[in-house]
């Protein structure tokens, strides 16, 4: 039997017709089950190039079909990740906001149009499943996690406890044990605070990380008004005593400097959602007398929570799914709706996307960048990678098939140097991401029970899920990674799990000592990790990247000339488009301008000269850049290489004969 789920919204990449509330949809992904097993699984940004993208995941779902050799037709069940009822209610907000959408069916008609047009087959509606958005978040960890029975835990908008057990299948392995409605998301709380610290509900992560800079015990008082502990696991929030939190610390917008204030308000945060999550936990593993813990929903990205809930001893197990945001809601439904019992073996690994391929099939793919890369086979590829590594180099590493999830598992990462703490602010500058971020390290089983105090077997620690404390004695090994409080994120590497990186962290420690790496996932932050050898080369020329190995192809950047870049054609991408406009100019006088827009966010208006603009209009994909620039030349070539190191257009080499 063979199942689809999916998540995500209703629009294709190029249209925005079906424009839902902003942060409402995002996080799309395709999977497919085959008698419960997974055969392939996708995040649509890594194909779409759009990062956590509310488009409808039609890429993903085209990349899985293939991947199992299918067609949509044979596709027994099509899963989608929210309840119908809610679905239903969606398709009446859009309704409102958008008058023209009068005539649009309800969900079911809306999401079978949908992909009847875009897929163009015919499928049969009754075959469309939707699935509760609270239990695709449950059944994905519950099913996957390898436990005979285990409390889950699903940190969401819409969250709750459960009992789930392996004794049937996926749709009957879970038992409802609480639920809590929207007005006790801590979900909603976290987003609620950093907002007002100026940022967005996708820079959780960043804002988060500032919690081991703070003070919790600067705000303690004021927010524990915030939340009240109930017996019986319960608890209540009180949105309204925020406002008493926040006003402790300066009004910020995005891109302003963070202050302490700001570091105190996320510690104190920090602190009541794990107090919340551990008292909750505490009733019912109590009440459940189960002794294994699943978590899932964007709550469990959170490691220090997660790390609070696997020190407290109240569990033998903590299992996070990898997968833990929306994307892994198409997991979950797939599996709820082909109702085949959970799987008994833990999840070894999620490398279930695109397959990079071998170096015999990735030469021919550098080939057409012969212009401005070079392409060579080391007799060693992991000992010469580590080698550039100890030598100070950051270094792109990308073979297999691609993982699914928010953190850099091995597969598409950039690998670096643990002990030089300037590793840090390079690392980040690179990724365009804030100097403080920390970054994660993946190690040796035997490095990581002599570097961190485990209070657990080092072979539950594969996901990245939690940050340990690191050893005082051996902080010097990991200073790249370590955050403020003296923890790690860490991710432990099997042999039988990751041949090849656990052979790269082998022959790093050979010549350094530690068995370590700093891995943070392959991007500079304009896009999604690179998922193909052309988003690589693409990372290598358009960043700071020294050097990243393809399967065991070590390629480096060549100092492309002008006559290089002119001989590359021009994509514009199916999310960009190009428009002209007439209006006022500075107040005085009307004009024409030029600019990109995306379909993905209104507020990205870019302007272009109008050269770049003519450029772009006559842009088919197949002629290169000097047919296109009439004479403008280098100029235009550089404002255009700015555009593609943004992702806003694409450029790429000329097909070869």
């Amino acid at each position: 039997m063979l199942t689809l789920g999916l998540a995500g919204g209703l629009d294709p990449v190029y249209d925005c017709r079906y424009d839902s509330p902003q942060f409402f949809t995002y996080d799309a992904a395709a999977v497919l089950v085959e008698d419960g097993q997974v055969v392939a699984a996708i995040e649509e940004e890594r194909l779409n190039r759009v990062r956590r993208t509310n488009k409808f995941p039609f890429d993903a779902l085209r990349a899985c079909l293939r991947q199992r050799g299918v067609a949509l037709s044979d596709v027994d069940r099509i899963a989608y990740y929210s309840g119908e009822e809610t679905a239903n209610l969606l398709v009446g907000r859009l309704r409102a906001a958008f008058p023209e959408l009068a005539g649009v069916p309800d969900a079911r008609g809306l999401l079978h149009a949908a992909i009847q047009r875009e897929m163009r087959c015919a499928i049969d509606p009754a075959r469309l499943v939707f699935v509760p958005h609270m239990m695709t978040h449950a059944v994905s960890a519950i099913a996957v996690s390898g436990f005979d029975q285990a409390l889950v835990y699903v940190i969401d908008n819409e969250g709750g406890v459960l009992a789930g057990t392996s004794a049937s299948g996926s749709r009957s392995c879970l038992t409802s044990l609480a639920a809590f409605s929207p007005q006790k998301s801590l979900g909603e709380l976290c987003h609620r605070t950093i907002r007002a610290l100026g940022y967005s509900p996708f820079e959780e992560a960043e804002a988060m990380e500032l919690a081991p800079q703070g003070d919790p015990a600067a705000l303690r008082g004021a927010m524990r008004e915030v939340y009240r502990l109930l017996p019986d696991g319960d608890y209540d929030l009180a949105f309204q005593n925020l406002a008493a939190v926040l006003s402790r610390a300066p009004g910020r917008l995005r891109g302003d400097p963070v202050e302490q204030a700001h570091k105190d308000v996320i510690a104190a945060l920090e602190e009541a959602i794990s107090e919340i999550v551990l008292h909750v936990l505490r009733h019912h593993r109590t009440k459940s007398g189960l002794r294994r813990l699943c978590l899932a929903g964007g709550g469990a990205q959170i490691c220090a929570v997660n790390s609070r809930v696997l020190a407290s001893g109240l569990f033998d197990e903590v299992f996070v799914q990898p997968a833990a945001h929306d994307a892994g809601c198409a997991l979950g439904a797939a599996l709820f709706a082909s109702d085949a019992p959970p799987r008994r073996a833990p999840l070894d690994n999620v490398a279930w996307g695109s397959d990079i391929g071998n170096a015999d099939a990735v030469i021919p793919a550098l080939r057409r960048w012969g212009a401005l890369v070079t392409a060579e086979r080391p007799a060693d590829p992991a000992r010469e990678a580590a080698e550039l590594i100890a030598g100070g180099a950051a270094v792109g590493w990308a073979n297999g098939r691609s993982e699914m999830g928010l953190v850099a598992l091995g597969r598409r990462a950039i690998v670096a140097d643990p002990r030089d703490e300037r590793r840090r602010e390079a690392l980040n500058e690179l990724k365009r991401r804030a100097p403080h971020r920390p970054l994660s390290v993946a190690m040796l089983a035997e490095d990581a029970a002599e570097c961190l105090m485990l209070p657990c077997p080092a072979e539950q620690l594969r996901w990245k899920s939690f940050a340990l404390r690191v050893r005082r004695e051996r902080r010097a090994a990991l200073a790249a990674a370590l955050h403020a409080d003296g923890t790690v994120r860490a991710q432990v590497v099997l042999k039988e799990a990751d041949p090849r990186l656990f052979a790269l962290l082998c022959a790093f420690k050979e010549i350094s000592g530690v068995g370590a790496l700093l891995a943070t996932s392959l991007d500079h932050g304009a896009e999604p990790p690179a998922e193909t050898v052309d988003d690589v080369v693409a990372l290598l020329l358009t960043s700071r990247l020294e050097a990243a190995f393809v399967d065991d192809v070590l390629v480096r950047e060549k100092d492309p000339s002008l006559e290089a870049r002119l001989g590359m054609v021009v994509e514009i991408p199916r999310s960009t488009q190009v428009c002209r406009t007439r209006g006022w100019l500075d107040g005085t006088r009307i004009g024409d301008a030029w600019e990109l827009r995306t379909s993905y966010d209104r507020g990205i208006r870019r302007k272009i000269s109008r050269p770049a603009y003519e450029a772009l209009v006559k842009a088919d994909g197949s002629r290169p850049l000097s047919s296109l620039l009439d004479g403008a030349g280098a100029d235009v070539a550089g404002e255009l290489w700015a555009l593609w190191t943004e992702r806003l257009v694409r450029l790429a080499p000329a097909e070869r004969g």
